[in-house]
Formats: C-alpha cells, structure tokens, sequence
C-alpha cells in the first residue's frame, strides 16, 4: 500500500492570510515532489477558493468575534493531490449566471472563480449547508512523461 501524506491546517479568514496559506500550500506541494505544473494549478484553484471564503463567507460580526475560519487540508495519496477548502460561514448564491453582466446588466466583477477553478485542476466539488461551504479540488500526479488520466 503507498503511503499517504496529509495536512490540516487552520486558518484565520483574514484578507491578510491568503499571501501565507498560497505559500504554505506551494511549500508541501514542493515538499511532496508534486510536479510543478500540477502544483501552480492546484495553487491557482486554492487561491480562489479562499479569496471567496474571506470575501463571501462571513460578516463583520464573525470577524470581530474571531469565528471567520478558512480550514485547508492537503493530500497525496495514489497518483493523486486532493485540496479542501472549508469555512464555517454561508453560502450566497451567485446574483447572477451570466459571467458578463451582474444582476442588473452592469459588466460583471465577479463570477468567474469556480470556471477558473475547473480550468486549473482535473475536478471542482462544492459542497454547502448549515454548517458552511467545502471546496474539493483534485488532480492526478502524472510523473514525467506520463499522460495524466481522463476522466
């Protein structure tokens, strides 16, 4: 049986953080041998889902009360990368469906996170309930020269 490498780390959803939790992450990424490639995307995907935790997830009560979490957790197991990213705030629903245009027709400034996700890694799981919103973000590590495999 492989070995597994995992990591849960807990973060303050801070604007402040994002710049420390991307590096943390790049770090074990570089520290498990992840291909680069995989790596700068799973970074990319990451990076998204916690700007929306820290934009989207909470209100300035949360933050004062210091309960504005982002949880990462990071692993490597069968060829594979697995990230989650997982607060405790709540889900709101996109205002509108058009990437262009916001729900009033004025050009849109947001609405483009889970495409750029679904672009950077092979899968993008959203779960969201009472208790908050999980991210799954997976890709396979190919070695070089392999191809990676298609779903």
């Amino acid at each position: 049986m492989d070995s597994v490498e995992f990591e849960r780390v807990d973060y303050s959803a801070d604007i402040d953080q994002g710049p420390r939790i991307r590096e943390d992450l790049r770090s074990w990424l570089r520290s498990s041998a992840v291909p680069s490639t995989v790596a700068d995307g799973m970074v990319l995907a990451a990076s998204e889902a916690i700007d929306n935790v820290v934009v989207h997830a909470y209100d300035d009560q949360h933050r004062r009360d210091g309960v504005a979490r982002i949880d990462l957790t990071v692993m490597l197991d069968a060829g594979e990368v697995l990230v989650t990213v997982a607060d405790g705030g709540r889900w709101r629903v996109p205002e509108s469906v058009d990437q262009e245009h916001d729900a009033v027709g004025r050009p849109a400034l947001h609405g483009r996170g889970i495409t750029l996700m679904n672009s950077q890694v092979d899968e993008v799981a959203i779960h969201h309930d009472a208790r908050g919103t999980t991210v799954l973000l997976r890709s396979s590590v190919a070695a070089p020269g392999e191809q990676k495999s298609v779903s």
